[in-house]
């Protein structure tokens, strides 16, 4: 790919100036609705990260082009998305063809993200599907779709706007469950205990589990339906939801919905890199319900003492929450 840092910094200033063609512009509004910060330092016309961001860049496209996964430190992460960014321009932008004709198609080797906690992905895949990926999450996926289906693997949550191709079936493979679709809009979450659960915004997929038996069925989700597959079981749960509730996580709205603390604080750990400690354990019981809209994590925090009549106290990453606690209650986890 010879692509320089000139050609790179001409990019930027194209971006900044108002000048970059749609497809430049797009690619790196994509770009940088994943690292705000790096825009903000490019349009004040800080030099430094030019070329920051250049030398990431190049010490990723002098790797091995193999398979490997990508641990995305604040810094490393903007490389990834980079390097993927930056292909996607090559081919889009500088590799035209005078004569109308297609370029020659490349065999592509599989690639390994991995976010790590306070991080959001965006992956646009070589076939128009865009994937939001959460934190603590790992996708791997081809850079290209040489097959006659559209094979990708996930551990964590991600959000999936499929691109339509009948001839070609998109499938996500998880520990416990294969979903199948031809194009339409999802998001599929695993647990450590290998449950994973679908749920479908709109279109049609199916859902089936990877324990081949012939009891295992295959479901049908229809929209505003989800499906949970535990790893080793031999029935595929399904039943309606509030959709918004299970994807809102990637325009950054929280939902606790009738859930535990403990599970609360998990995602408040995940999403604002932060460690949570009860004081007294018994504070992991009590259920909460809220729904926090790109907040802060000290407004959260705020009003979960306002809420169960506690104490938070944080000091850098770390929080303590101080109460009296609660009993423990049946209640239905989502997954």
């Amino acid at each position: 790919m010879k692509i320089d840092e000139h050609q790179f910094r001409k990019l930027l200033d194209a971006y900044i100036n108002g000048t970059a063609s749609a497809a430049e512009k797009q690619l790196l509004d994509d770009f940088f609705e994943s690292y705000p910060d790096a825009e903000q330092r490019v349009s004040q016309k800080d030099e430094s990260i030019k070329h920051e961001l250049w030398m990431k860049l190049s010490e990723k496209m002098q790797e091995p082009k193999e398979a490997k996964r990508y641990t995305l430190s604040p810094w490393y992460s903007v490389a990834a998305a980079l390097a993927l960014f930056m292909a996607t321009f090559y081919f889009l932008v500088y590799k035209k063809q005078d004569d109308g004709m297609k370029p020659e198609a490349i065999v592509m080797k599989q690639q390994t993200i991995q976010t790590d906690r306070g991080q959001k992905l965006k992956i646009d895949l070589i076939d128009g599907t865009q994937v939001i990926l959460n934190a603590n999450s790992i996708f791997t996926f081809p850079e290209q779709f040489t097959s006659t289906t559209r094979e990708v693997y996930l551990e964590g949550e991600a959000y999936f706007e499929v691109a339509h191709d009948t001839s070609k079936p998109f499938i996500v493979h998880t520990a416990s469950a294969n979903t199948t679709v031809l194009g339409t809009s999802f998001n599929v979450r695993t647990s450590p205990d290998k449950i994973t659960e679908i749920t479908l915004v709109e279109g049609k997929v199916n859902v089936g589990s990877r324990l081949h038996t012939a009891q295992v069925k295959d479901v049908i989700l229809e929209p505003y339906q989800q499906a949970i597959v535990t790893s080793g079981s031999e029935a595929i749960s399904k039943k309606k939801v509030d959709v918004q509730a299970f994807v809102d996580w990637k325009d950054n709205v929280l939902h606790f919905e009738n859930i535990t603390l403990a599970e609360a604080v998990e995602q408040l750990e995940s999403w604002y890199k932060v460690d949570i400690t009860f004081q007294n354990p018994a504070l992991g019981n009590c259920i909460i319900n809220a729904t926090y809209k790109q907040e802060s994590l000290p407004n959260i925090l705020k009003s979960i003492e306002y809420m169960l009549k506690i104490t938070c106290t944080q000091k850098g990453n770390s929080v303590i929450m101080q109460g009296k606690g609660c009993d423990i209650k049946p209640k239905q986890s989502n997954i």
